[in-house]
């Protein structure tokens, strides 16, 4: 039986459900293990009933803090020193050598890149249509903007040979540097397998050794709370499930709740994790707060979402059929939200917006009352349950191998 390594970073709510879910598809065809650097949610890869090998470096809060504003482009500066990438590769190289995987499953453990090729080991990226060479090539990239700026972005974009120092330092260490020519080749595997929709992103040409496997989150088995499954049946004005995902903070959070106050709405949020028991006290009336909660299952009850953009998030909310705003906390985030803008099943609040309440208040309206928002959304529920993101996985990972 083959071994496949997964290796989300599980510090990552979505990310880390998401390797699960493929696992869970794989299962039948290998043995699947897992390897992390935090314990925040690797309890949810135990419960799942994988085995899970925790390394070092460990990642402490602050280590996540840094590694958020890296990716949300808040910051240029690298959230890992030369000695913690060093460590992470040879961690990573001992754990190869002991378990021998055939293939190793990423979301975005960027050591991993390394790792993979100093051991020639096939290396599998699931991940969001924004982050390919293909949506930069693509006639619809950066589709609004004038055509000038759009080539020169889309050039820049794909000549870029910058690296941050600790990261080529490690690559010339290990001799890659011929594997590693463009920085965005850094992020390309040997398979690419492209979670957003070819709905959304309307390009049918992807690059060889990229495929579209479509919608991959997380799916719960928890119970909705009686309390809740109550409040939603028998409320009077519109549900709203409002979530800003693991890559929230408490500022973004409170900003978003507090612009509910004297809407006639009732908020559900499983948000709790992030605040003070004296900041919960303060949030409006009709807003609830709650754990975590199986998201599918609540946004189906629901009449409408207001989330922030990661794939995960988003396409929990296309599959349940409804309607959501956007706010997109980085570039990739904006661009899953534009898609669905763009479709016709959301709309777009940008965060320097957020504060703006009656704008808020706006957009919330227009949402709830133009029915073709729902219509959309309905139509892409359709088109999306056609697709087993999980499964197309699986078998694009199978093909990938036999072809070995």
């Amino acid at each position: 039986m083959r071994t496949f390594l997964f290796a989300p970073e599980t510090f990552n709510l979505a990310e880390t459900t998401r390797m699960i879910e493929v696992a869970k598809a794989c299962k039948e065809d290998a043995t699947c293990i897992f390897m992390g650097y935090s314990q925040k949610f690797a309890y949810l890869i135990e419960t799942a009933g994988f085995e899970f090998y925790y390394l070092t470096p460990h990642l402490t809060e602050q280590d996540v803090t840094n590694i958020m504003k890296f990716d949300q482009m808040k910051t240029i500066r690298m959230p890992f020193s030369y000695e913690m990438l060093m460590e992470r590769t040879q961690q990573e190289l001992q754990l190869i050598g002991k378990i021998q995987p055939d293939c190793i499953l990423i979301g975005s453990t960027i050591s991993l890149f390394i790792s993979a090729r100093v051991k020639k080991i096939p290396l599998v990226y699931v991940k969001p249509y924004a982050y390919t060479r293909a949506n930069i090539e693509s006639v619809h990239f950066m589709k609004a903007s004038n055509k000038y700026i759009k080539e020169i972005m889309r050039a820049f974009f794909l000549q870029l040979k910058w690296f941050p120092r600790n990261l080529k330092k490690v690559i010339k260490y290990y001799h890659l540097e011929a594997d590693f020519n463009y920085t965005i080749d850094f992020f390309d595997a040997d398979l690419n397998c492209i979670t957003t929709p070819e709905v959304l992103t309307k390009e049918s040409n992807l690059p060889l050794g990229s495929v579209y496997v479509g919608p991959i989150f997380a799916h719960l088995n928890e119970a909705i709370p009686f309390t809740l499954k109550k409040l939603l049946k028998e409320s009077t004005v519109p549900t709203i499930f409002c979530s800003m995902g693991s890559s929230g903070n408490a500022k973004v959070i409170l900003s978003l709740l507090h612009q509910f106050k004297d809407l006639p709405v009732k908020v559900i949020s499983p948000m709790k994790s992030f605040l003070a028991d004296k900041e919960i006290e303060e949030l409006p009336e009709n807003v609830y707060i709650y754990d975590w909660l199986p998201a599918l299952k609540v946004q189906k009850m629901v009449t409408a979402s207001v989330l922030h953009g990661g794939e995960g998030t988003i396409q929990t909310a296309c599959v349940a059929g409804k309607p959501f705003i956007g706010i997109g906390l980085q570039k990739e985030q904006e661009y899953n939200i534009a898609a669905c803008v763009a479709y016709g099943n959301a709309v777009q609040i940008k965060k320097s917006k957020l504060r703006d309440y009656e704008y808020f208040k706006r957009m919330l309206h227009q949402l709830l009352n133009e029915q073709h928002y729902q219509q959309r959304a309905t139509l892409l529920q359709q088109e999306l349950s056609l697709i087993n993101g999980c499964k197309n996985v699986r078998d694009a990972v199978m093909y990938l191998l036999e072809k070995e």
